[in-house]
């Protein structure tokens, strides 16, 4: 088993917003940002979960502003020196996040005055009406500096409405200097030294409005897909993170702020490990983890593709079948990398390893969120294949 102070003076959106609720082997931080945490692998996202069947909260729709300093989220700028958070607005960092190109990520969670999230085990928190989560992508010119040259490429906000949760792009102007609401999507021409000194060029992606809920959906008991958020549950923010430079628990962190409650012991909280690290755990659990963070928001028994393929790859699944041992693929067709999704002991005969390591439109995956394959998760699925015990699949 797995095992803030808020400022009086809030910016006017986040003013608005309280008045009306009352009622990574690669860094994850790109360049100097204050209390911004311990540099983890950013291996890429996303995890199975139960919708909140809990009741609605009230509260007035947050209106959508067009630049994202419209939020009041941050001071500064990636052209003056990078993005602070304001006060109230609590960077983290997950043991294990979701691969997104070797892009390097920063997140923030701001939680309302007077508001607060619920602890849940397995879950994504049960974060309230007014809760802004923020996650931006940027790409330094050398990925062994990460924290030199770095260009902002796109900043996505999970807006808690009392209707449920909402997914905004919002894309980094050529001076950096602001970024801009961009429900269509955009593309943007990226290159950058990788780890072992080669040069990589590509066409990054940036998903448009209706493609996160791709990604962020969970089918709820009427068969609708609801829009959750995906990397904020307690296994992957149960780690250290620096504030006012004090290391803290990052769970531990927001309790004391009086933004979480219900957090059970920290013995008792469950700990996803990180992926790429053999000293964290057994190859099994690593590769479990690496699945869940970055294939279970979908393969999962309440995701869209989960139901279609019945591989689920959530981390809690025990049934070895469903994990994809001799299964027969549900949905995907010939020519994607064998007839089985593992086939225990052969990695290269396994589909699973297959749309992972492909780049091939139409085979790869996760189908969008990525354009260039992850080298190091690809390797790791292959050990953990490699590690079972052969089997013939009939």
């Amino acid at each position: 088993m797995w095992t803030p102070f808020v400022s009086p003076r809030l910016p006017a959106v986040l003013l608005a917003l309280t008045l009306a609720a009352c009622g990574s082997s690669d860094p994850e931080v790109p360049g100097p940002a204050p209390d911004s945490g311990t540099p983890v692998t950013d291996a890429g996202t996303g995890d199975a979960g139960v919708p909140d069947a809990g009741p609605e909260d009230a509260g007035s729709p947050l209106a959508i502003p067009n630049a994202l300093s419209g939020f009041g989220l941050f001071t500064g700028s990636p052209a003056d020196g990078g993005l602070v958070p304001v006060e109230g607005n609590v960077p983290y960092t997950l043991s294990t996040p979701l691969f997104s190109d070797y892009a390097v990520k920063s997140r923030t969670l701001y939680i309302p005055p007077g508001k607060t999230a619920h602890y849940e085990p397995v879950a994504a928190l049960d974060l309230p009406v007014g809760t802004l989560i923020t996650k931006t992508f940027a790409f330094p010119a050398d990925l062994r500096a990460p924290d030199q040259d770095v260009r902002f490429i796109e900043t996505r906000v999970l807006v808690r409405q009392p209707s449920g949760w909402e997914a905004w792009p919002y894309v980094w102007n050529a001076e950096q200097t602001e970024a801009t609401l961009a429900t269509g999507g955009r593309s943007r021409d990226v290159t950058f030294i990788d780890s072992e000194g080669a040069t990589r060029s590509f066409r990054y992606s940036v998903p448009s409005k209706n493609q996160c809920q791709q990604c962020h959906h969970l089918v709820d008991e009427k068969g609708d897909q609801v829009l959750h958020p995906i990397g904020v549950k307690a296994r992957y923010l149960h780690r250290a993170n620096t504030y006012g430079g004090v290391e803290h628990d990052q769970l531990e962190y927001l309790a004391s702020l009086g933004k979480l409650d219900g957090l059970p012991a920290p013995a008792e909280l469950p700990k996803a490990p990180d992926a790429f690290d053999p000293q964290a755990a057994s190859l099994d659990m690593r590769a479990r983890t690496y699945l869940d963070i970055n294939c279970a928001h979908c393969h999962n028994p309440k995701g869209t593709a989960g139901i279609t393929s019945q591989l689920f790859l959530n981390f809690d699944n025990t049934s070895l079948f469903s994990l994809g041992e001799c299964k027969r693929p549900g949905s995907a067709g010939a020519g994607v990398g064998g007839e089985f999704d593992i086939v225990p002991g052969k990695h290269d005969e396994s589909i699973l390893w297959y749309r992972l390591h492909t780049e091939e439109s139409g085979k790869m995956m996760p189908q969008i969120g990525r354009t260039i394959h992850h080298a190091e998760g690809a390797q790791l699925i292959a050990d953990w294949i490699d590690a079972m015990p052969l089997k013939a699949c009939k």
